[in-house]
């Protein structure tokens, strides 16, 4: 069985029977070339399986992976959507999820609203019920990673939904579960390989990547006060948000939360100048202008708001 993935350009790892976890490392989303070659070699594939402690593992697939030689027909790897089956004692699903009792039933709800059918691919079923549907990463664009769950960015798209992509694996069909007592089952037919993502799944896995906007200077509010602690106030509101509006990739949301702590650490010397919602609405411009979203920026600013307070008044102290 590995060797039969193996053989199709999708490299494997042995796998725990009873976790599921990797037995060998090495793998990981910035793995390079010369780090993952032993997980597509055939001699080391079958001298993993052949003997010792890897003799009985579960097959995992990498996913978001090939080997060296892979098959035109696999493009760039896998990504598989795994619809998972809630917990024994967990609470049922509320709000826009209500009535769903898996992630099957979240996949079919989003797959309603898309107005879309249910995605032919190949699949397999897990010993707790759920499904795996195993699709080609998208020919274009970046690769899509890996999500558990519901999350507010691509590729997590809801509860009991994960995606395993660059960086992920999955354990393939045939492999037995020890803890569970199941084997993960081929439910597709025979001849039905992994499928290309389609266009609406793929819209929440990886939303379309568009031209990013010419970025436009965002008014800096302009603050006169009489005093020199508002002059200086002012003047470091303007400082601070014109760093997070130029802060690097990767380097954003730290800049924006240092700025709302520093702010909010002088705002008592200035209040007029640094209320709270003057400095969050300033701050709020910057972060999109820098390309965070709303939501995130705000959890960020507020955080950064309340450290920046405790400090002012622990230094009042």
């Amino acid at each position: 069985m590995a060797l039969t993935w193996v053989n199709r350009g999708i490299p494997v790892v042995p796998c725990s029977r009873t976790d599921k976890g990797a037995m060998v490392p090495g793998f990981g989303k910035a793995a390079t070339a010369d780090e993952m070659a032993p997980f597509g070699d055939p001699e080391q594939v079958s001298r993993w399986w052949s003997s010792g402690r890897f003799a009985r593992a579960h097959v995992g697939l990498l996913t978001g992976r090939t080997t060296p030689t892979a098959p035109a027909t696999l493009g760039r790897g896998l990504v598989v959507v795994d619809l998972d089956m809630p917990k024994p004692g967990t609470e049922p699903l509320t709000g826009r999820w209500a009535g769903c009792a898996g992630g099957t039933d979240v996949l079919e709800l989003l797959m309603r609203e898309a107005g879309a059918d249910w995605p032919e691919t190949y699949t397999v079923m897990t010993p707790s019920g759920g499904l795996h549907l195993y699709y080609l990463q998208p020919e274009n664009g970046p690769l899509i990673g890996c999500a558990t769950g519901e999350g507010e960015r691509a590729p997590h798209i809801g509860p009991l939904v994960d995606v395993r992509g660059v960086g992920g694996y999955v354990i393939a069909a045939g492999s037995y579960s020890a803890a569970q007592g199941r084997p993960y089952t081929r439910e597709s037919p025979a001849d039905l390989l992994p499928q290309q993502v389609p266009g609406w799944l793929l819209e929440l896995l990886r939303p379309a990547v568009v031209a990013a906007p010419v970025r436009q200077q965002v008014p800096r509010p302009v603050v006169c006060g009489t005093s020199r602690a508002d002059r200086y106030a002012a003047a470091a509101l303007m400082g601070e948000t014109g760093k997070v509006s130029g802060a690097p990739e990767g380097e954003r949301n730290r800049a924006l939360f240092a700025a709302a702590r520093r702010l909010a650490e002088l705002a008592p010397t200035a209040p007029a100048v640094l209320s709270e919602t003057t400095t969050q609405d300033a701050l709020l411009g910057s972060a999109r202008e820098a390309g965070i979203g709303e939501q995130e920026a705000l959890r960020t600013i507020r955080s950064g708001w309340s450290t920046g307070s405790r400090g002012a008044e622990a230094g009042a102290a």
